[in-house]
């Protein structure tokens, strides 16, 4: 993936990472500067809301938050850290923009078009932490991080108990989202995406070949695609705001803990539903309207060549769209946790495409 970054700092330094067959450019001029490396396990005393930024070739990446004003990065790995100060570090980005990138898929290569997030305002005066290279690493931050961004070629992303802006990009693996808040971008070409109990304000979320999980969350706006891959939004509320869960190859499921109304649409599966009295449903097999205790925010849901699940809560109260859900196909650890309540641990490899 290539992020760019619009801001006005002077003396840009572009970064390009080769791995086989994919370059990674990475046009990173607002945090990336021609500063002295340091070790890994290094403490960086980088003030209450700085910048962080992670790039790692292989490895699990663990980014936590802590009530010291300092950065700690630990690597079982290879990693060098940079620490710049606000001063060097520039004007805080504004927006990224995201080039297209393609993965082989069942059917051929599967592309993700370009696409620019904006990012809430973050302001100026942020100190800035980079850390790159490889193998497991936890990454310690102030709660008042201003943003997170964070990128790993071959392994996992694990976001814990942070409430801002982020972004997120897993080549072939996994991004976790565990407690989180705030506004973010997270993308996995290869593999899932799982949310647990995490209230966004704004999320845009995209995979390739993966599945997403989101379980117990609340979402003000979030748009959430796949091309082969199902959705599940499992036992969650709507606050006033736009959501959309697209599917292009896989199914979605909406479990529902609150009101909402819902606009469904299954391209060449059907539209199933299974909602107690305080919801009202019209429509055909296709396209149906669902009007959940009264109605609310507006959640719109597509599955193009998929079904479609509606119902009320947790899908375990539900043990036949669940297994409707999962039937043909082998449970992706994406979905497992669906099944024992536990949280999800994928591992950093593709699922069964739908």
């Amino acid at each position: 993936m290539t992020l760019r970054w619009h801001c006005s700092y002077n003396g840009a330094v572009t970064r390009v990472w080769r791995r086989g067959a994919i370059t990674a450019l990475f046009a990173s001029a607002c945090f990336l500067g021609l500063v002295s490396a340091a070790a890994a396990d290094e403490l960086v005393d980088a003030g209450p809301a700085p910048v962080v930024k992670v790039w790692l070739d292989t490895g699990k990446l663990t980014v936590e938050t802590w009530d010291n004003p300092t950065v700690l990065v630990t690597s079982r790995g290879q990693v060098t850290v940079d620490h710049m100060s606000a001063q060097q570090a520039g004007p805080a980005p504004r927006s990224i923009s995201v080039v297209s990138q393609s993965i082989p898929g069942p059917n051929g290569s599967v592309t993700l078009p370009a696409e620019s997030f904006v990012l809430p305002k973050l302001g100026d005066g942020h100190q800035a932490v980079v850390a790159s290279g490889s193998g497991d690493t936890t990454v310690e931050i102030p709660r008042g991080t201003a943003l997170v961004v964070a990128h790993v070629r071959r392994g996992r992303v694990t976001l814990s108990n942070y409430d801002g802006a982020f972004v997120a990009h897993v080549r072939t693996g996994a991004v976790v989202l565990d407690r989180v808040s705030g506004t973010g971008f997270a993308e996995v070409m290869r593999g899932p995406v799982v949310a647990d109990h995490s209230t966004f304000t704004r999320l845009r979320v995209r995979t390739a070949l993966g599945n997403m999980l989101f379980r117990g969350c609340t979402s003000h706006q979030i748009e959430a695609t796949s091309a082969y891959g199902s959705i599940v939004y499992d036992n969650g509320r709507f606050q006033p705001g736009l959501a959309h869960f697209e599917s292009e190859h896989g199914n979605v499921a909406l479990g529902v803990r609150g009101s909402a109304q819902i606009g469904a649409h299954s391209g060449s599966g059907h539209i199933v539903s299974k909602f107690a009295n305080d919801a009202q449903i019209n429509g055909n097999g296709r396209d149906a309207q669902a009007s959940v205790r009264g109605g609310g925010p507006m959640v719109t849901t597509n599955a193009r060549n998929g079904s479609v699940f509606l119902y009320n809560g947790s899908m375990r109260a539900h043990p036949e769209l669940q297994r409707d859900l999962l039937q043909g196909r082998p449970a992706s650890p994406a979905f497992r946790a669906l099944e024992g309540g536990q949280t999800a641990r994928p591992q950093a490899r593709p699922h069964a495409p739908p």
